[in-house]
């Protein structure tokens, strides 16, 4: 549901409060709900290319719960694997059937050399919000650039003017990329990687959200196949505005969350556990009810009849 919908509600909940402060309570209720358990509500799927043998995941997934390639299962294998004995590392070929966690990445693609960055601004309203890019240059080197005062700083400054989009010119080529750091903007931003020879575009690294302040995806290693389908848990919702969706259609049991949220704030823990209890109920009521039949597990009845023997059934 929109927050809009609910917002009244939620203020009458809380009592008297600023609009802030009731999109944080809504933010806290939404994730006390989700850390509950895998609801349907809170269970996606995506159907995602593969580049390079790999997959930068988008920000809305939080956790991947299972990976099929090419239309067939994968197991999917955490960042610890590659320590492993009898694992492959990180040189040896990975087989289809595997999917790799290999990190978190503050960009969806990295440039295939040493590179300058631009900006594409597409709101007129940030011209000149900074975007502050951190990482080594061709040489393994990190780089530094002066500030305002002169003193150096770690990263460098993208230039974020609308309608021209230029590198830093301080800025040496960057080799490798570990941080990405942007203050809040009214529009998307666009980043893209430049020849240095001779100022060509050579791919779009990053597309980042208005929201986005610390750009952070996983990505996941899958060899070379062309698609690849992932059931994920999505991230928890971080409310910012009326307009935004809450991953909960079930009204009373959003309004039951935020009374608990707001009773322990009060230091009323039982009676927020009391609260936190019904929502879940109510919620979990709804995720039975929506669910679709499965296939029955077996039954088997043991009786007695005439021929029937009971020691021979047991082997005794």
């Amino acid at each position: 549901m929109l927050v809009s919908s609910i917002y009244e509600e939620a203020k009458q909940v809380l009592g008297k409060c600023d609009q802030e402060t009731v999109f944080r309570r809504l933010t806290d209720a939404v994730q006390l709900a989700n850390n509950q358990g895998k609801f349907d509500w809170n269970i996606g799927h995506m159907d995602i290319c593969v580049c390079d043998g790999c997959v930068t995941l988008p920000a809305d997934v939080a956790t991947v719960l299972g990976v099929n390639i090419n239309g067939l299962p994968s197991l999917l294998r955490d960042q610890w694997f590659q320590y492993h004995i009898n694992g492959p590392g990180v040189q040896k070929y990975v087989p289809w059937s595997y999917t790799d966690e290999v990190g978190r990445f503050a960009t969806y693609k990295d440039p295939d050399r040493p590179a300058l960055l631009i900006a594409e601004v597409e709101s007129p309203a940030d011209s000149n919000k900074e975007v502050r890019v951190y990482g080594w240059d061709a040489n393994g080197k990190r780089i530094y650039t002066a500030g305002a005062n002169g003193v150096l700083e770690d990263g460098f400054l993208v230039p974020t003017v609308y309608g021209f989009s230029q590198p830093n010119p301080i800025a040496p080529p960057i080799g490798r990329i570990d941080r990405i750091s942007k203050v809040v903007t009214n529009g998307f931003i666009r980043l893209l990687a430049i020849d240095p020879a001779n100022n060509t575009p050579l791919t779009q690294i990053g597309y980042y959200q208005p929201w986005e302040t610390e750009p952070n995806y996983r990505r996941i290693r899958v060899g070379n196949e062309t698609w690849l389908r992932i059931k994920y848990r999505r991230k928890d919702v971080e409310v910012r505005g009326l307009q935004d969706w809450i991953n909960i259609d079930n009204r009373q049991a959003l309004l039951m969350l935020l009374k608990s949220v707001k009773f322990r704030l009060d230091n009323n823990f039982d009676q927020g556990l009391s609260a936190e209890a019904e929502g879940m109920r109510l919620l979990s009521n709804e995720a039975a009810a929506l669910r679709p039949p499965g296939m029955d597990v077996p039954q088997v009845i043991f009786n007695t009849y005439p021929a029937y023997n009971d020691d021979r059934m047991f082997g005794y």
